[in-house]
This record gives structure tokens, sequence and C-alpha cells, in this order.
């Protein structure tokens, strides 16, 4: 996995950006790209936990053909 970041962008509805901001704002994460990174890998761990451990473990950037 290379180490540089790129931008993405989402939309989402106002009430849940409100809600996260709350869970952000009890110290969960630092920041809104914090707690989207972190749903992110949360969400790749439970439903395809192979695909992350084939990103750390495997020579193909986590990338599969």
């Amino acid at each position: 996995m290379s180490g540089k970041e790129v931008r993405i962008t989402a939309r989402v509805p106002a009430s849940l950006k409100e809600l996260m901001w709350k869970y952000i704002q009890r110290g969960t994460h630092l920041n809104e790209s914090d707690f989207i990174r972190d749903a992110i890998r949360e969400k790749i761990l439970r439903d395809a936990p192979e695909l992350f451990r084939d990103l750390f473990h495997g020579d193909n950037d986590g990338v599969q053909s």
C-alpha cells in the first residue's frame, strides 16, 4: 500500500453529517476525515476481512485481479 493520500467526495444527508459531528465531539475522532477513514476500515474489516489482510500482506497493494 502506498502512503499517498487521495481525496474522495461523498454526499450525505445533513442529518447524518450532524450525527457524525455530534459523535466526533465526544472525543472519538480528531475530525471528520479521521472518522470517515475509521468507518471505511471498520466496514471492510467486518464485511471483507480478507481484503484488509491482503492490503498489508499481499504484494498487490490490496487490489485483487
